[in-house]
Formats: C-alpha cells, structure tokens, sequence
C-alpha cells in the first residue's frame, strides 16, 4: 500500500510538471530538429513500444508513467493512462480502433477504450512481465509475448485466455499477427523466430538464422514477408509461406532493435543501436535512406496508417516523427507464373513465365531469380512478347544458385500487362521449394529505372497418396510387390495403406485400386513377370474376393486385380529374340506361355546336330522373359564344352508347339 501510495504522489507530480512543461514547449520554434522530422514528441523516459492509431491522429508511447497519447499533427500530449503498477512496455491499437492494449513489467495487460481512455478489463496470466501484445486483423483476438517464455493469445471482448503457445526457450520479446489473421509470428531472446497455426497453436515453422537474440517481428502488409531485427546486427528477410530466408540487409553498425514494413510493402525501416534510422527497399534489399538525429539508441520505429510519416522512438526521452522521403514508385508488379505448381518428375522440365502487369513505358528489365539448386537446374531463358519487336535478350549470368536475366528493346516502349520472359528447369529432386525474385529493374527508353512489386513461385511436392508405398510419385505394380513382402507385418508401416496396424489383403488391394491415381502418366503394362507372377495375383484376387468389402476403393482395387491377372496372361505362346545376341559365353532364351504346359528347349547347330537340351519342366501360363524367369543357357554342349563362335539354332516345344530362332555365338 505504502509503495503504491509513493507510486502514485510520484506520478501525479510528474504529471503536473510534465503538463507544465508541455505547455510551455508548443510556443517555442522546434529550430533544433534533425533535418526531416516534422514533430518532436515527449519528455518522459521511453521504455517500451510506440503504436499509431488506426485514423494516424494519435501516437501511443509506453513509458515508465503509463501510456502517453499524442496529438500526431500537433506532437501535443492529449492524455496519460495510468493503471500499471509498474513501467509499460507494448502498445497496440487495434485495427477498429476502438482498443488500446498495454502490457508491462507487473505482469498484467490492460485494455482501454482508445476513444475515451477508460480502462475496459486486466488480463492476467503471465508469470513474468510482458514485453510486447498485437491484435489480430479482426480485432477479436490479443497476442502477448512475455519473459516467461510464453506466447498467450485472449478473446478481447471477454478477456479471456483462448491458448498458450510454448516453444521458445527465453523471453518472448516481439509479438505480430499476419495479416490475414491466420499466422502469429514471435521473436525471441532464445534467437530463434517462430511461426504459429494461430487456429490451432501448433508451430508451423522455426526460423533460425540469426545469431543474436530477436528484438522485432513484422509482418509485410501483402503478408508474403516477415522481416526480423536481431541483436547480431543483422535484419532478416523470410519468405512467410516456406519459413525460408531469402534477404540478409547489413549497414547498421549495432544491434538492431525494431523493423516496420510501409503499407504498400515496398519500404522497410529499422532502429538501431548505432541512433540511426534506415530505410530499405523492401524488394530489392538497397539501402535507400539514413535518418540521422536521435542520441540514443533507436529502440522502435513504426509507420503511419498512410505511409507518410515514420515515428522512431529511442531509449530516452525523445519520440521523432519523420517525413518519410519520396523514392520512385512504380504501380507495376513483376511475378512468376504459375505462382504455385507440383513440381514434375525427376528429368522433367518446368517452365515458369515472368510476368508484368500495370507496366508503364517499359523498354527494359532485369531480373535476378534465386533457387534451390538440390531440387531444380536452370536450363534456358527466353524473352517473352511484352517488349517491342526487336527486343534484345541477353545471355542469363547463372552464378550459384542465382539466375540473372535481363532483355531491352532498341525500337521503343510498352506498357500494360504482358510476358517478359519464360525460364526452363529441369526437375532434379522432388521436393518443396521455391523460386524467388530477388531484385527486379524496370527502365524506360530514357534509362530512368524503377522498383516493381515482385511475387515468388512455389514448386510444391508431387501429392502423397498412401497407396504410392515407394514414394515414387506413382502408383504401380512395385507397390503391390512391396505390400505382399510386408504381409502380415505389424505396427507403423509405409505398406499399411490403410493404417490399421497389419499389412493385409486390404492394402494390396487398396493399391491396386489406386492404379493411375497419380501425380504423373499411369502405368504401362509391360515386363511384369519380373515383379510379378500369375500365381501370385491369382491367389491375391482370391482372397480379396472372399472378404466381399463393398467399399468403392475396394472394390476397385478387386478390378484392377483382375485386370493385372489377365495382363499376366499371355494370348498366345511365342519364342522371342535371346539377348545379348551375339553372346559370349552366355545368354538368356524369353518366351511367353498362353497355357500350362511341359516346357523344353533345344539347340541345334546349322548342321542339325543336337548341341544341349534345356529341359525346363511344367510352367504355368504367363510371361518369362526376366533374367530371373528366362530360360538361361551358358553356352556349353551336352558334355560341358563350350562352343565354338558360329550360327545356331534354339527350338521351343510348349502347348503343343514347336517353335524356331536363330542366336549367334561371337568369341
């Protein structure tokens, strides 16, 4: 009672001269101010985040008093909520405008009415105290990273907790929801980021580039790029979908504190240890501007709703509101197409198209594509039909896993929406991936270049059916082979199609039924007698049949079967070619049987005279041209010898047949 009592006399003196001081400094002339900041705001120690409105009128600043708001036109201060118990640390708006969120050292985050700044509800939970909270885009829902480790999502309306997020290893310090609501990324001093199912609390990616711990998450607003500011002094650009890093921005000479994407995704900024501020394209990676005046370090920055003015909070006492410069700006984007594709078979190719829309007086591009060489090789570039006639392509420049491309025309301009260029691969693993634009250049005739927005492509996996037991991307009959070598095995099993612990007649029927259900062409009949046998699939039809399961993917995989068996069942007896022909000293003898039946063969040389019999007993219907199911012959007379080099002649004699062929002996 007594430290509350002295909290509070403090507070209430230090608003008095606060007031006091603040009256007095809107008559003087701001002539002091670093070149570019419009207002100056705030005599009171910073500690935490700063947070514009939704309408951009008002800027809330976490400090050590409570939370001040400020008059963003006028750098007045218009109020201070004071109910912490202790110094506040995170600020956020939410979307609608209609909440204030505050979290802080003792523990709790509070709610406001942002309109009237009556508090509204206290949130409690967290164990340790709470560095940063984030609304989601539909207002309904509050994020909060802590010390103590966790991640505590709660129903803003009730106050309620929905969920804890655990995972991280130390304090929790940047907290941010993507914007279609769907993903919550976290930055920890644990030095990892991660990405979580915001639906179910399950985590999606870890993000573990950085070296030092992450002070900072921020979603871009097209919600394709999460950027990150690390203490190792570095800001890391993610692609949201794969979790994968595609940019590395370094110049900052300490640690960074904060990063802010635009509202149109082009520009992002940063605050640093070394008191400075930067601006970066966010396409390209460049370093377009130093903001210069802070005297100490730049713990936060943040943009406002329209984009014109960037708020940049340091350690101290001093919140600066800079006009954001002007860069050159293009309404065009530049992306590959398809955006998303199943990556083909390994061997095959894959064409992607560069396309342009909302082009404006474009007589030439570059561009830098980034790959994952382990799963795709570049092959070739072409230029498309968006450049005039006469267009010339330069010859691509393929360094490591970067593909540069560039075309300009010698006759003129376009504009509008088009095809800049078509880029082939060859396919070399099936996996994920993805192929990125890592800087696009537009220029017109006069050589005035411009930044696009750019858009990614990505190679997803070929689709996993449970029936493809290989994981070949195909469903066939070397599937049902390793099923039948599986029967009767239990457990978890990639044979087990239909996971119910035994590899049975179920699964092989299931794959068969599962024939031509594939990511590439179905399957060709032929060679089968080295997989498989007729006897085999007879009997596996058998049992199937006997279970009578009425289920259509049963019951097609019993089709299948019997359209396998009458595939194993040759129409007609014939002797075919030996290989190798010519041999030497050996050579395998196929033939195909339309019935049972008692099986000898015979070689003779020009002369007719017997050479060796190969007597092969009774064989079952099917075909026997595998080296496992051939009739073999090594070359040796009846007595052992081996036979001179010549012409000779080998004789079938099966289902009441005789049939004739020529091999030849070459030494």
């Amino acid at each position: 009672m007594r430290a509350t009592f002295f909290f509070k006399l403090t507070v209430i003196c230090v608003m008095t001269l606060f007031f006091s001081y603040n009256i007095f400094a809107q008559d003087l002339p701001q002539l002091l101010l670093p070149e570019g900041v419009k207002v100056r705001l705030g005599e009171s120690q910073i500690t935490g985040k700063i947070a514009y409105a939704p309408d951009g009128k008002r800027l809330a600043v976490a400090t050590i008093l409570g939370i001040w708001i400020y008059d963003t036109l006028t750098g007045k201060a218009l109020d201070l909520l004071i109910g912490h118990a202790d110094s506040v640390l995170g600020v956020s708006f939410s979307p609608d405008g209609n909440t204030l969120a505050s979290g802080g050292l003792d523990r709790t985050i509070r709610l406001w009415d942002a309109n009237t700044g009556e508090p509204l509800r206290t949130l409690e939970g967290h164990t340790s105290w709470i560095d940063s909270v984030s609304f989601s885009p539909d207002s309904n829902m509050l994020a909060s990273g802590s010390e103590d480790r966790t991640i505590r999502l709660w129903d803003v309306d009730t106050g309620e907790p929905l969920r804890t997020l655990e995972g991280h290893t130390d304090a929790v310090f940047s907290v941010s929801f993507s914007p279609d609501g769907h993903t919550l990324a976290s930055g920890s001093f644990d030095r990892t980021i991660r990405l979580w199912d915001v639906d179910t609390g399950e985590p999606r990616h870890t993000l573990e580039e950085h070296t030092g711990e992450v002070r900072s998450v921020s979603f871009s607003p097209d919600g394709r790029t999460l950027a990150s500011a690390s203490l190792d002094g570095t800001i890391r650009l993610w692609d949201v979908d794969t979790g994968e890093p595609f940019r590395t921005l370094e110049g900052h000479t300490g640690e960074v504190r904060s990063v802010s994407f635009s509202p149109d995704s082009h520009t992002l900024a940063s605050g640093s240890l070394d008191r400075t501020v930067r601006l970066w394209n966010a396409n390209t990676g460049e370093l377009l501007h130093t903001l210069e005046g802070h005297m100490d370090a730049v713990d936060n920055v943040a943009f406002s709703p329209d984009g014109t003015t960037l708020a940049s909070g340091s350690e101290g006492i001093t919140v600066f509101l800079w006009e954001v410069p002007l860069f050159a700006t293009t309404n065009a984007t530049v992306s590959l197409s398809p955006a998303s594709v199943q990556t083909p078979a390994v061997g095959q190719q894959l064409t992607l198209s560069l396309k342009i829309t909302e082009g404006e007086n474009i007589a030439g591009y570059q561009a830098t594509l980034g790959l994952d060489t382990t799963a795709l090789r570049f092959v070739e570039s072409s230029n498309g039909d968006y450049l005039p006639a006469g267009a010339f392509f330069i010859s691509p420049v393929v360094q490591g896993n970067t593909v540069k491309i560039a075309g300009t025309s010698l006759a003129g301009e376009n504009r509008g929406d088009g095809t800049l260029a078509t880029i082939t691969f060859e396919v070399v693993d099936i996996k994920a991936s993805t192929v990125k634009l890592l800087d696009v250049l537009l220029t017109n005739k006069t050589g005035v270049s411009s930044v696009p927005k750019i858009a990614f492509a990505r190679i997803t996996e070929l689709a996993t059916l449970h029936e493809d037991v290989n994981k070949d991307g195909v469903v066939n009959v070397i599937d049902l082979t390793l099923v039948a070598s599986n029967f009767g095995k239990q457990g978890v099993s990639a044979a087990d199609v239909n996971a119910d612990g035994v590899v049975n007649i179920i699964d092989l029927t299931l794959v068969a039924g599962a024939f031509g259900n594939t990511a590439t062409a179905p399957e060709v009949w032929y060679q089968l007698d080295s997989v498989l046998t007729r006897t085999a699939v007879k009997t596996w039809l058998r049992e199937a049949s006997q279970l009578n399961l009425m289920d259509a993917d049963f019951q097609h995989g019993l089709l299948v079967l019997e359209q396998l068996l009458a595939a194993l069942t040759p129409k007609e007896t014939l002797l075919l070619p030996n290989y190798p022909n010519p041999f030497n000293p050996e050579t395998w003898i196929p033939y195909h049987l339309a019935n049972p039946s008692e099986v000898r063969i015979t070689i003779y040389d020009t002369r007719g005279v017997l050479v060796r019999h190969l007597d092969l007993g009774y064989q079952r219907e099917g075909y026997y041209t595998s080296q496992s199911r051939a009739a073999y012959w090594d070359g040796r007379n009846t007595v052992g010898e081996r036979v001179a080099s010549g012409v000779y002649i080998y004789q079938l004699q099966a289902d009441h047949l005789s049939l004739l062929r020529r091999m030849l002996i070459l030494k």
